[in-house]
C-alpha cells in the first residue's frame, strides 16, 4: 500500500544493474520474406496470367490469415489496463500481489516488470504472510523485485532514473496515520505524498507513458482531489475509471505499515495522467 517519505533511503536489492529491460520486439507479418515460395509477389518482373493472379491472391490470403493468427500475440498478454509490452514500474507495494497477479497474467516471463517496496525485505517477511510467495512468482517470471525505494525521490535513483516507463502504478498511497492530527493537517500529508510521487514519475514515463493512482472516492479520501494535484505538475487527467480488486486475480488490499489485514477499496477508481 502506502508509503511514508523519507522514511528510509532508497537502496536497491534483488538483481544486477546491468541487466537490461526486454526490448519487446515487435514483427510485421505482412513483411515476411519468403525465398522459398514459387508465389512470391515481390520477385516478379513478367506480365501476369491467370495462374499468377491466382499465386497473388494465394498468396495475400496466407498473409492475411497469419497476421489474424498471431495479432494477439503481436498485442501481447493483456491485463486490464497492462499489457506484456508496456514497460511496468510499481511502486509501494505491499505484499507484492498486484504485480505478481500481472506477472502471473503476461505468462511464462514477464521482465518488462519491476515491482518495488518502500520496506525492507525482512520487514516482508515479518509483516505479510503471502509476500515471499509472490516474490518468489514474480522471480520466476524474470521480473525485477527491490526495496526501499521511496517513491518522493525516485527519479534521482541511479538504476530506475535512468529508464523511461510505460506505465507506472501507485495503488492507494497512503502517508500514515495521524488521527492526533486535525482532518486538514491528515490531508495535507496524504496530498503531499501524491504531490512528490507525481513530480517523480512525470520525469520517468515516456512520452505516451501514463502514470495510474488507484485511489478511494468516497468521504476522507475524495477530500485529496488528486487531479488538482497532478494538474499543479502539468499533468493532464487521461481518464479515472472503476477499479474492481476481482481484475486482478490474488491482489490483496494490504493495510501497510505492518499487518497482514485487508482494507475495503471500494469505491474507488483508477486515475490515468499523462503528459
Amino acid at each position: 500500500m502506502g508509503i511514508l517519505p523519507s522514511r528510509l533511503i532508497p537502496r536497491l536489492i534483488g538483481g544486477e544493474d546491468d541487466e537490461e529491460i526486454d526490448q519487446r520486439p515487435r514483427f510485421n507479418p505482412l513483411s515476411r520474406e519468403d525465398t522459398n515460395n514459387k508465389y512470391s509477389t515481390t520477385t516478379s518482373t513478367h506480365t501476369h496470367d491467370v495462374n499468377d493472379e491466382e499465386a497473388i491472391i494465394i498468396k495475400v490470403r496466407e498473409n492475411n490469415n497469419y497476421y489474424n493468427n498471431n495479432i494477439r500475440h503481436d498485442r501481447g498478454r493483456w491485463i486490464k489496463h497492462y499489457s506484456s509490452f508496456h514497460r511496468i514500474l510499481l511502486v509501494g507495494e505491499g505484499d507484492f500481489s498486484f504485480s505478481a497477479s500481472l506477472a502471473k497474467a503476461f505468462g511464462c516471463r514477464a521482465s518488462n516488470l519491476i515491482a518495488t517496496s518502500f520496506d525492507s525485505q525482512d520487514f516482508l517477511m515479518e509483516n505479510y504472510q503471502s509476500a515471499m510467495s509472490n516474490i518468489f512468482e514474480l522471480s520466476i517470471r524474470k521480473s525485477r523485485i527491490m526495496h526501499e525505494i521511496d517513491a518522493t525521490t525516485m527519479a534521482t535513483h541511479p538504476f530506475l532514473g535512468n529508464i523511461k516507463f510505460d506505465r507506472i502504478i501507485f495503488n492507494f498511497p497512503f502517508a500514515g496515520f495521524f488521527k492526533e492530527m486535525p482532518r486538514k493537517t491528515q490531508i495535507r500529508f496524504h496530498r503531499q505524498l501524491v504531490s512528490m510521487f507525481l513530480e517523480n514519475a512525470k520525469e520517468m514515463i515516456s512520452e505516451d507513458g501514463e502514470i495510474h493512482i488507484s485511489h478511494k472516492t468516497n468521504g476522507f479520501h475524495r477530500e485529496w482531489k488528486l487531479e488538482v494535484v497532478a494538474s499543479s505538475h502539468r499533468l493532464r487527467l487521461i481518464e479515472a475509471v472503476s477499479f474492481n480488486r476481482l481484475d486482478y486475480p490474488g491482489y490483496n488490499t494490504k493495510r501497510g505499515f505492518g499487518g497482514d489485514d485487508n482494507f475495503d477499496c471500494y469505491p474507488s477508481k483508477t486515475y490515468k495522467f499523462g503528459l
